[in-house]
């Protein structure tokens, strides 16, 4: 999967915006990654998020064929280099191929008409990618908001007419259970194309992204950094020696939950080290300190893929009609590089769960967990600032960790961002820069100056548009210091900057500073 250009006519703040992705000429590295990556920056209300959003939504209405009630053209590629395909997919009227907006109104939407490789073919599943993945560390509203619009189109009718005239009607009777068997069924093969992860949803990441790597061969695993770093040094990596083992608490009622849901814990609870029953709720353990790979890999091949698992285990997450879920706790157990020089090694517990650890800490592996949890997916993974709560060191091996989670992949990555040090590690040509005039944004395009391995002190100011690199405070008090007048006082003004030049950091500032003192030297 790979993007290439997207033109929207009117959505939200969005208008006549066209995006070029990833650049078409060759890429200048000897050995460039199989996936792509692209960065979406602007000041807050650009609507970079709302990218993200809408390209969610036209993956979802077109793989149901349902309705597009504003004007797009996107085109994309999927395939590997012998088997590329070009996608091009539109809904304006042939004549009009980029429609102006005035104020008399939008044009007219046209049938959508949909292209591989320069010849029309029919909307199929065959020429949307394989998986969307969606996971924002902001606001979710506007995210389910899409899901609930879904569940009123005309595809989810068809699931109803499917229900026997007896389940239609226990339907419509207040307070009765009814059968949701064949409602889940169509729901679970209409959505096994789209992810969308809630944030309560990060430990299962987690778990099921580090069963998919344990299950590797250790020369094959891709995780190592992410969760080794540099021994000892908690803030090169998460500090973590090995998943020592997990626990699954499920609540399965009588009555209430499905027998396919039972099915699924039967599966589970045949690998679990231990298996307590207490009323209706199930723990099951899982010990993998001493055959983690084999276990890992017995559960992965269960299931057919840490996807699949993850997929199951959250529909056993979500509440349902009474107000309960299935899965009702997640423990993931870890065990800590310990220190050679720590005097109190009596104190630290051996093993930590994963809901101990900091909420940095718990981003930073969901997020990479999510990279392996997909596999040889072919996917177009979008990503809503997932740098938030990581520290600068973090943020700087965004990029070098993707390469190694997403080596030999065929994904394409889409991330907004605020972070100056991450640009420092892509092309200019894989930046998109949003500009919002006025009430809308109109405008996209490349930064000016080359980023590659660029001082992220010139992208604060080139691409983010910041008046200087340093803070606000700091260039204020400077600039309000030397803009003073002398006043005839020599003596006093030298005083005065060089106070001030004792607590400011070399650099630009203190040059500033220097070159006035110069200035008033004695002759």
């Amino acid at each position: 999967m790979k993007l290439h250009r997207l033109y929207l006519e009117s959505y939200q703040v969005l208008r006549n915006l066209e995006i070029y992705f990833s650049p078409q000429a060759e890429n200048v590295f000897p050995d460039p990654p199989s996936y792509s990556l692209d960065f979406l920056v602007g000041v807050n209300g650009t609507g970079k998020s709302t990218v993200l959003r809408v390209l969610f939504d036209l993956m979802r209405k077109l793989e149901r064929h349902a309705p597009i009630e504003y004007g797009f053209e996107l085109e994309y590629e999927l395939g590997e280099t012998d088997t590329k395909r070009h996608i091009k997919l539109s809904n304006f009227p042939e004549e009009a191929e980029f429609p102006e907006f005035d104020t008399e109104g939008f044009s007219p939407l046209g049938e959508l008409k949909v292209w591989e490789n320069d010849t029309e073919v029919q909307l199929s599943h065959n020429v949307l990618p394989e998986m969307v993945v969606a996971f924002t560390t902001g606001s979710e509203t506007a995210w389910k908001k899409l899901d609930e619009i879904q569940a009123l189109n005309g595809e989810y009718l068809e699931a109803i007419q499917e229900l026997s005239l007896l389940d239609r009607a226990i339907r419509e009777i207040p307070g009765k259970p009814p059968c949701f068997y064949t409602l889940e069924n169509f729901q679970l093969e209409e959505e096994s194309r789209f992810l969308f992860i809630e944030t309560h949803q990060i430990s299962l990441v987690t778990l099921c992204g580090l069963l998919a790597d344990l299950a590797q061969n250790p020369e094959n695993r891709r995780l190592e950094e992410v969760l080794r770093g540099t021994k000892g040094n908690i803030d090169k990596g998460a500090n973590v020696e090995a998943i020592a083992g997990f626990s699954l608490k499920f609540r399965m009622t009588q009555g209430t939950t499905s027998q396919a849901d039972r099915d699924e814990v039967k599966r589970l609870a045949h690998f679990a080290t231990r298996k307590l029953r207490l009323g209706s709720d199930y723990l099951l353990v899982f010990d993998l300190v001493t055959s983690g790979n084999s276990t890992a890999q017995a559960i992965i091949e269960e299931f057919s893929s840490g996807l699949q698992l993850f997929t199951i285990l959250a529909r056993l997450d979500k509440i349902g009609d009474d107000g309960q879920s299935v899965l009702r706790e997640v423990n993931i157990f870890l065990e800590r590089f310990g220190s050679d020089n720590d005097e109190n090694k009596e104190d630290h517990p051996p093993l930590l769960l994963f809901d101990w650890l900091s909420d940095g800490e718990r981003s930073f592996l969901g997020r990479m967990c999510l990279f392996t949890l997909l596999g040889e997916t072919e996917a177009l993974i979008l990503l809503d600032e997932p740098e938030v709560h990581f520290n600068d060191f973090w943020k700087r091996k965004i990029v070098s960790l993707l390469d190694k989670t997403l080596e030999g992949r065929q994904s394409h990555v889409l991330i907004t961002t605020h972070s100056s040090i991450t640009l420092t590690d892509v092309l200019e040509e894989d930046i998109v820069i949003l500009n919002r005039l006025a009430s809308y944004t109109e405008n996209a395009r490349k930064p000016d100056l080359k980023t590659f391995a660029a001082d992220p002190s010139d992208i604060m100011v080139h691409v983010f548009h910041a008046p200087h690199p340093a803070g606000q405070r700091s260039v204020s008090y400077i600039q309000r210091i030397l803009s003073e007048p002398t006043n005839g006082n020599l003596k006093e003004r030298r005083h005065t900057l060089e106070n001030l030049l004792s607590v400011v950091a070399q650099g630009y500032w203190s040059y500033k500073i220097r070159r006035e003192l110069l200035e008033i030297e004695p002759e």
